[in-house]
């Protein structure tokens, strides 16, 4: 990890400090939204909690990769579902990232 990434303990901020944006919770959403605005030339400033990354829901995931038929055909559910499982596949396929289709 980064130094400018490494997470701080109990850490405590001046009430000087200024970032353009505050993210609050670092799991899997938080720290995908922090990276998309960094990206995009942000200053970042992501506060977590816990004394870990993605140590609250993030790590309930059950890993598995939805395919969007158990919901109401033409529903937004199930549109948003088979788009998302497309565009994570298109992703991790691209990437090389290793993974397995089991259904």
């Amino acid at each position: 990890m980064p130094q400018s990434m490494a997470p701080v303990a109990n850490a405590t901020i001046s009430p000087a400090f200024h970032t353009q944006v505050a993210v609050i919770g670092a799991g899997v959403v938080g720290l995908a939204i922090g990276r998309s605005l960094a990206k995009s030339g942000k200053e970042v400033f992501i506060l977590e909690k816990e004394s870990t990354i993605g140590s609250e829901t993030s790590s309930r995931n059950s890993e598995v990769v939805h395919a969007g038929i158990y919901y109401p055909q033409d529903s937004l559910k199930a549109k948003f579902c088979v788009a998302g499982r497309n565009r994570l596949y298109d992703y991790i396929q691209s990437r090389h990232i290793p993974h397995k289709k089991c259904g």
